[in-house]
């Protein structure tokens, strides 16, 4: 049986939009291209959790199930004798009207993480260790990451075949892009993981001068060369805004609307460079 194509969506900028791309990019994947998603939220502020599910459904489930903090047996005795199951934790079918989509939603107290983690032996290696129970159930398992390189991070990384950079296209964001790679090229060999670049998506884009020129600049320089950047960029729009506040991804909340052609699109070009 196959597994899952594991990648982790990464940007140690924050408010690049990275959450919005995996909540968006999962979708699509399950509706119009019949994969089975699991989304990874990994970041203490919940932001995908609560793109997906209402508040009050999202704090009834992560009491009642757990949550990606229970995944890393924080507070593992506050409610149970044994840490609570993996499978246990997933949200299937997250979203009505998405087959396919499920989430493992996340939890403030991912906050507290590093602190809590800090003397256990192999902590970068946790997620992949519990990964192993449904990495055969799912096509694709998308891990949306926090934006720093700290535990949580590495744990998605570890788990990971690739990595996906969503990214402003912006002077300040193209010093954090070269950055980024320094850094994960640094952690690839310390925590000794293979992992490669699915790809740059250039994310909340407006027709200004600046943000054209560094789309086409970019690609050209010499670091960046091997990269692949996608065709497709995301624009900056109201619906994908609103979405959230709807717990709707935005097939659901507005199909029509600039941002959800453009995550129809790159989902169709990240599926063709997974192969499928």
């Amino acid at each position: 049986m196959n597994q899952a194509t594991v990648i982790s969506l990464v940007n140690m900028k924050g408010g690049v939009g990275k959450t919005t791309v995996a909540v968006n990019l999962a979708t699509y994947l399950a509706r119009d291209h019949q994969k089975k998603v699991l989304i990874l939220d990994l970041d203490p502020q919940t932001n995908a959790s609560l793109s997906l599910m209402p508040e009050k459904a999202w704090l009834r489930w992560v009491e009642e199930h757990g949550s990606m903090a229970d995944v890393f047996e924080l507070d593992a005795k506050r409610k149970h004798d044994e840490p609570v199951k993996f499978a246990d934790c997933i949200v299937h079918e997250v979203v009505p009207g998405v087959a396919g989509l499920d989430l493992l939603p996340g939890h403030l107290r991912l906050t507290f993480l590093d602190l809590d983690l800090a003397s256990r032996p192999g902590r970068e290696r946790i997620l992949t260790r519990k990964l192993a129970k449904v990495i055969e159930d799912y096509d694709v398992i998308l891990c949306d990451c926090p934006p720093n390189l700290q535990t949580a991070t590495q744990n998605a990384l570890y788990a990971s075949d690739w990595f996906l950079v969503p990214m402003q296209p912006d002077f300040l964001s193209s010093i954090g892009l070269s950055l980024l790679l320094d850094r994960l090229a640094y952690l690839k060999t310390e925590l000794e993981f293979k992992i490669k670049c699915l790809g740059v998506v250039f994310t909340r884009v407006r027709h200004v001068g600046f943000h054209q020129e560094t789309m086409e600049r970019l690609p050209e320089e010499k670091e960046f060369k091997k990269l692949h950047f996608f065709k497709t960029v995301i624009p900056e729009n109201i619906a994908l805004g609103e979405a959230p506040m709807s717990a709707q991804p935005i097939a659901l909340y507005d199909g029509s609307a600039p941002g959800a052609e453009a995550f129809r699109e790159l989902a169709a070009e990240v599926a063709a460079r997974l192969g499928g």
